[in-house]
């Protein structure tokens, strides 16, 4: 079982603008939305499932029975763009709001053979992808914690602010210091406690924070470049853990 996450995004223009979600990536073929495949969208409060449809079909009957659910039909595809390369299906229009579902909405899809089922990110959790770090030296692959956006900002993560990051399996602490705490008494915590102390940087092509931690100590957590995590946040605290299908109510059967 696969697990991908996707955001909402618009089609159409300013005056006619509708959401739209977009899968993108050869790993679809694996589950059999190969190139031409005729691919269906059930909207259903909640959630919207994607159905592959690729034997005998009859067009006009799976048309009819689809547009009286709501849904729409569409065809996987080979994306060539500048941004866009790889097999790839979309859908667009009204029925993804009838699941609930509105422009920037960050969204989990559990992935398996002939069906993609997606479901909304909702409360103070923002799903991400753990990113890959290149050792210069000897150029082997470890994962890093890469993390940014305003959203930082509004808990207490901004730019320059000093970062307490505490490692457990299957668990990475950030802990943002406030910048009237002394930086010795900080310093002196996190050796007692055994901490790491970053800095929030700045992204170069946006300006938003950063969140950029790397090493070893990521992989001894448990995390594998490209895993999926939940950055679980309050002010002043952000708690990445480990990928739980079962809090978005999927299971793995």
């Amino acid at each position: 079982m696969n697990y991908h996450t996707l955001t909402v995004q618009h089609s159409g223009s300013a005056t006619d603008s509708h959401p739209r979600i977009q899968i993108i990536g050869d790993w679809l073929e694996g589950i059999g939305f190969v190139d031409g495949a005729l691919v269906q969208a059930l909207p259903t409060p909640g959630e919207l499932v994607f159905t592959l449809y690729d034997r005998n079909i009859d067009y006009s009957d799976l048309y009819n029975t689809t547009k009286e659910k709501g849904g729409t039909l569409s065809r996987v595809y080979i994306a060539d763009s500048k941004t866009i390369k790889g097999l790839a299906f979309s859908t667009a229009g009204r029925h993804i709001g009838r699941c609930g579902f509105a422009f920037g909405d960050v969204l989990i899809a559990q992935c398996k053979y002939g069906c993609i089922r997606v479901r909304k990110v909702s409360g103070n959790v923002r799903l991400l992808n753990m990113a890959k770090a290149v050792d210069a030296r000897t150029g082997k692959v470890t994962p890093k914690v890469y993390v940014f956006g305003d959203w930082l900002e509004e808990i207490g993560f901004a730019s320059d602010t000093l970062v307490g990051v505490a490692a457990d399996f299957g668990c990475i602490t950030l802990t943002a210091y406030d910048r009237e705490v002394v930086y010795s008494d900080i310093v002196r915590f996190a050796r007692q406690n055994r901490m790491r102390l970053i800095q929030v940087g700045r992204r170069r092509a946006s300006g938003v924070p950063l969140i950029n931690a790397e090493g070893a100590w990521v992989k001894d957590a448990g995390f594998e470049v490209g895993d999926i995590f939940a950055a679980c946040f309050e002010h002043g605290i952000i708690r990445l853990q480990r990928f739980d299908p079962s809090r978005f109510g999927f299971t793995d059967d």
